[in-house]
């Protein structure tokens, strides 16, 4: 898969997920301003979410990794951030599987804890197209530099 191709996938793959994210922060907001939201729902929206993302992040794993790793020669300290990002993002979502099994958690609580996540996911989505999703990055032409030895 080209470079580009890649890009293209994890781009259209953030589209997609930010409309499910949307969605999830409205019922979380119904829920924190005092509407009728059921816990059920809460927790069906969110657990939902959280399995699409698991799905998008090993995509990334199997292909974006690599194409940043190849990009260029900062490609390995990319793939050393990208996975810190990563491992970062599977605890948070680890943590928040954790909360959504809790039953006892009051829902206007849950919805106010995955508003906070929400926020720092749309952050740390954000980052990872400015820093890994620039088509100076992952770019189909390769450049190369002719050096003389000798």
């Amino acid at each position: 898969m080209e470079p580009s191709e890649v890009r293209r996938r994890v781009l259209k793959d953030h589209d997609m997920l930010r409309g499910r994210i949307e969605s999830l922060e409205r019922l979380a907001e119904r829920a924190v301003s005092g509407a009728r939201v059921t816990s059920d729902a809460l927790r069906t929206s969110a657990t939902e979410l959280l399995a699409a993302l698991r799905t998008h992040m090993a995509w990334e794993d199997r292909y974006l990794a690599p194409a940043l790793r190849d990009a260029d020669a900062w490609g390995p300290e990319r793939v050393a951030q990208f996975a810190r990002d990563h491992r970062q993002q599977r605890a948070d979502i680890e943590h928040l599987l954790e909360s959504l099994a809790d039953r006892e958690e009051p829902g206007a609580f849950l919805a106010s804890r995955l508003l906070d996540w929400i926020h720092e996911l749309h952050a740390d989505m954000l980052d990872e197209e400015q820093a890994f999703l620039d088509p100076r990055v992952l770019r189909d032409d390769v450049v190369g530099i002719d050096v003389e030895t000798g």
